[in-house]
């Protein structure tokens, strides 16, 4: 354990610079987000104002997708209300999704 422990440090001194990039970029990343966030916020609420459904001009084109609802299987509440039909279901209709390997991390 102590090896392995030794390991990650090293490994640690040796990426400390590809650590504080990747939270530097991290960090940006989530300004410019919010700044994007608002920005659209605001051309919504202007279109809006004026009516504007669509616009396409050199810079974007921009489309109002009005809001809708959508009706779908509870699975969670089905399994815990109903587990034997649950499992039959799942038995006669399994759906396997295969996730690629990835990181996570957390900028603090």
């Amino acid at each position: 354990m102590s090896n392995e422990k030794n390991e990650v440090q090293v490994f640690e001194q040796q990426h400390m610079q590809v650590f504080q990039q990747l939270a530097d970029i991290t960090k940006q990343k989530k300004l410019i987000e919010d700044q994007e966030k608002k920005v659209k916020a605001d051309l919504e609420k202007a279109m809006d104002a004026y009516g504007i459904k669509s616009i396409d001009n050199r810079f974007l084109k921009i489309t109002r997708v009005n809001g809708s609802t959508s009706t779908s299987i509870d699975l969670k509440a089905l399994e815990k209300k109903e587990p034997k039909l649950y499992a039959e279901l799942l038995e006669d209709y399994p759906k396997v999704t295969n996730r690629k390997a990835y990181l996570t991390f957390k900028v603090k």
